[in-house]
């Protein structure tokens, strides 16, 4: 099996192209599928550096180790730190046809490889934020028909939860131990408004309003207070569970088309941005800790150096249970920043970027209906593993649609419009 090193730069080629590199040994996914030269730069060069020296034909490629002096280890996706969209990069400047995200002005990619172990999705990278330096954008600057698509789809996964349990960004065993107070109203509440009738209407709508407004009020003590950080007075799974709740709600309000309602909702919408930064804060923290623990042990205390429980080794079960919970935590942010942001477009022509974040994209992953499937799926499957969700377009490049799942494919119509989704389903694979 082909490796790469974490420490190599991007191929002159994919340079050149403006496109993310693979870099794997001896030539990187993107070269051999164009059967392209493939050199990557030495280490006395930046990547762009070279690729201009190759065009003039002074370039020295760097001396490439055989695959026996790489470490074999798991291709992740990670935001970081060679430019793909420089500032002066503009969508006049790119080549034709090729995809663009406003966003993407000022974000930085490159892929990383991370060690292939249980807690792949635990690693420091995979929760960084980056942010565009654009402030804002205006409703020309995106498809109107995708973002109206995208409205659609979160409403059929809310009926599908209420139907089955399960949905996209709500995993089937996320609450199956343990389903908060605020999630049960929500599921409720959804359901009877879903089978709503013209005569008990009115009184749906008021039980949204009411449930809405108590769960705001009820949380405003548990926020965070710069004086005490993040004090952690919820647990990943109660922070998540308030942000699905208040969404459920959210989805609702700002689209059933009742005035009142929506006048609630749109209340209430600095409540979830603040609750889903909160969820995002403790879930971070809660992965470096426990990253530490493992990395360093954690003294029991008791004087004869024996390791707590958490510190040892954790199963792959163990693994695929935080991984639920994980994913669950980035699909909520996703969901949620996304859909808002449409909102906030349509009602005032503008909209901020929230940002982006690694998720998991690969097919079949969310619905594995065990641990053992899922580690087979993570080890041996195919497509992109883990994506940066403004850089996502990679994956028109290195996977096929059935490479991809459902919530992954609802992104890239969000981010990058229905044309380029049809182009990519048209290709022959």
């Amino acid at each position: 099996m082909l490796a790469k090193s974490s420490r190599r730069k991007a191929c002159a080629a994919c340079t050149k192209a403006k496109r993310p590199c693979s870099k794997r040994l001896p030539r990187c996914e993107r070269c051999e599928r164009k059967s392209i030269p493939c050199k990557y730069p030495p280490i006395n060069q930046t990547a762009r550096e070279y690729a201009e020296a190759a065009d003039s034909g002074s370039a020295t490629p760097e001396q490439e180790p055989t695959c026996a002096e790489t470490p074999v280890s798991l291709p992740i996706h990670i935001v970081a730190s060679e430019p793909f969209y420089s500032d002066d990069v503009g969508e006049a400047q790119l080549d034709a046809g090729e995809v663009y995200h406003p966003c993407c002005k000022g974000v930085v990619r490159d892929t990383k490889s991370l060690p292939l172990n249980p807690d792949w999705f635990y690693s420091p990278d995979s929760w960084v934020i980056v942010h565009s330096n654009t402030p804002a954008f205006s409703q020309q600057t995106f498809d109107t028909a995708a973002l109206k698509q995208h409205i659609t789809t979160v409403q059929s996964w809310l009926r599908r939860w209420a139907n089955t349990g399960r949905s996209p960004f709500i995993h089937h065993r996320l609450y199956s131990q343990k389903m908060p107070r605020c999630v049960q109203d929500a599921y409720t509440t959804l359901s009877a408004y879903l089978a709503r009738t013209p005569e008990n209407s009115e009184l749906c709508l008021r039980i949204i309003r009411d449930r809405a407004t108590s769960l705001v009020a009820e949380s405003s003590g548990t926020t965070i207070t710069p004086a005490v950080g993040n004090a952690m007075l919820l647990d990943p799974i109660e922070h998540l569970a308030r942000v699905h709740a208040l969404f459920v709600y959210q989805m609702i309000g700002l689209f059933d088309g009742d005035i009142s309602l929506r006048a609630v909702a749109e209340s209430h919408m600095s409540a979830l941005t603040a609750w889903v930064a909160e969820m995002w804060e403790n879930a971070e923290l809660d992965a470096s800790i426990h990253m530490l623990v493992l990395e360093n042990g954690f003294s029991s205390g008791d004087g004869n150096g024996d390791v707590v429980a958490a510190a040892r080794p954790t199963s792959e079960h163990a693994a695929w249970q935080r991984w639920i919970v994980s994913e669950s935590i980035r699909r909520a942010w996703l969901v949620v920043t996304v859909t808002q942001s449409i909102y906030e477009l349509f009602r005032t022509g503008w909209t901020q970027c929230g940002g982006s974040i690694n998720w998991t994209t690969r097919a079949s992953l969310w619905d594995a209906p065990d641990q053992y499937s899922w580690s087979r799926l993570v080890t041996g499957g195919s497509g992109p593993l883990f994506v940066p969700s403004l850089c996502a377009d990679l994956l028109y490049e290195e996977a096929a649609p059935s490479d991809v799942d459902e919530f992954a494919q609802d992104m890239l119509v969000a981010h990058f419009g229905l044309e380029n989704m049809a182009k990519w389903k048209a290709k022959s694979w």
